[in-house]
């Protein structure tokens, strides 16, 4: 492990547990002290941790109740101000139910029901078409009982133009099949 590596851990290590060697994980704890021992800037960096545990320590760890009452009075006046109610004798013998108003949001503009309904028409359409187009390529008809030769009225289609789906949906086969004969 590089030194830049040790670093970077012992800042880790000092930013979640603090300076005190005693609360480090025992798995690196040895590691990490044989580096501030040898290193300038990692006794730097535990020196700095150490003043910010002992300004840590020197705050008081209680709140002392009057504070805390106090600040919740002018809050919950703050409330009471902003909402033009009143009510001191509620902030007196416990938290008012005062309500925040909320901006409300603006609603999304929404398209119109029949423009929703010709995008999912013409999507099912599309969906329908590369389905179609696919299961020809890949050939995920052959072997059921589909003809595509009776597609055509015409007997001397051969079977190989008779196979090309994409030439008589398109035209392209010389032969004039209609909608009712495809069907």
């Amino acid at each position: 492990m590089t030194k830049a590596d040790q670093l970077r851990r012992l800042e880790a290590v000092l930013s979640a547990y603090g300076a005190d060697p005693a609360r480090w994980p025992a798995a690196y704890r040895a590691e990490l002290e044989t580096l501030i021992a040898g290193d300038a800037d990692a006794a730097a960096m535990v020196a700095e941790e150490a003043s910010f545990d002992r300004l840590l320590d020197a705050a008081p760890d209680i709140v002392p109740l009057a504070s805390a009452q106090a600040a919740k009075d002018r809050l919950l006046a703050r409330f009471d101000a902003e909402t033009g109610e009143h009510s001191a004798s509620a902030s007196a013998s416990g938290p008012s139910a005062t309500v925040v108003p909320f901006a409300p949001r603006a609603a999304k503009p929404v398209a119109p029901a029949h423009a929703r309904t010709l995008w999912r028409e013409v999507s099912v359409m599309a969906a329908a078409l590369l389905i179609g187009f696919f299961s020809v390529s890949q050939g995920l008809l052959e072997g059921t009982r589909l003809d595509l030769s009776q597609l055509s009225s015409d007997a001397s289609l051969s079977a190989s133009e008779a196979d090309d789906v994409s030439s008589i949906a398109l035209g392209t086969t010389g032969v004039d099949v209609s909608e009712e004969d495809l069907l």
